[in-house]
């Protein structure tokens, strides 16, 4: 999930920033709004979450105290720029702590603020600070509640990164038997499903809708790893900066894999 921060000071001053969970990027901050007005749309682009745009809808806004307030954050990736009310949603999880319209996942909340002679609420607050959790592009939220799908190519897939579920069988002889393998799903760079292989093995040879086939081979004894090849890409589900595996249990394994799809 990223977070999209979002701020006003005075009436003006239109500020924007992007922070993603395990991204060794950081923050990327966003402090040229071209249309930092009321009604105005900034439009930005943002390489984790896609093009988006900041809308502040109102001046002294209700509940909101005096200056440059309610935002529509829109993204091009979540249902085609369909706006997002920021300050309801901030509003309804500020007074009933519900998720609001967008599931558990997406959480919009005013900023925080230090508790000081003023008060501590935005309606005091010269500067208004608003943030909204978002999927990056391409990505399901946690809880499934928000889809971030980049458009498909021609060929019907989304190009990126592509993603496998294998499950792989111990023999049930290991002096006569093979292991057998079973191809849950590939998934393309919007997580959407585009092959898969029902119980097959020992070696698998996979055709899906990416123009290169997908290969699977299994070891020799249950402590070798499985194999992969796409195209030129090579690798084993030892490596863990691209595969996750499970232990055996009740006679087989489970194992997630990445991999760059053209």
């Amino acid at each position: 999930m990223c977070e999209v921060y979002m701020s006003t000071h005075d009436g003006g001053e239109c500020y924007a920033s992007v922070e993603c969970d395990e991204d060794n990027g950081g923050k990327k901050e966003y402090k040229n709004f071209p249309n930092c007005r009321v009604g105005g749309h900034s439009r930005f682009e943002d390489d984790r979450i896609g093009p988006f745009s900041i809308e502040f809808s109102e001046r002294d806004g209700e509940g909101q105290g005096e200056g440059l307030t309610t935002p529509n954050l829109r993204l091009k990736y979540l249902n085609e720029w369909e706006p997002i009310a920021v300050n309801s949603e901030a509003q309804r999880q500020s007074t009933d702590g519900s998720a609001g319209e967008y599931g558990k996942a997406f959480l919009c909340k005013y900023g925080n603020y230090k508790a000081s002679i003023i008060g501590s609420h935005i309606s005091n607050q010269r500067t208004k600070k608003y943030s909204c959790g978002v999927p990056r592009a391409g990505l399901q939220s946690e809880d499934g509640t928000l889809d971030s799908n980049m458009p498909e190519d021609k060929k019907g897939y989304r190009s990126g990164t592509c993603s496998f579920h294998v499950k792989q069988f111990q023999k049930p002889d290991p002096s006569r038997d093979d292991y057998a393998l079973e191809i849950s799903s590939v998934k393309d760079a919007n997580e959407k499903k585009i092959g898969g292989k029902g119980k097959a093995g020992p070696d698998v040879v996979l055709k899906t809708k990416l123009p290169k086939t997908i290969s699977f081979k299994t070891g020799n004894v249950d402590a070798d790893p499985v194999s992969f090849q796409y195209g030129d890409d090579k690798w084993t589900s030892d490596d863990e900066g691209r595969c996750s595996v499970g232990k055996y249990d009740s006679g087989d394994r489970e194992m997630d894999c990445t991999f760059k799809c053209d």
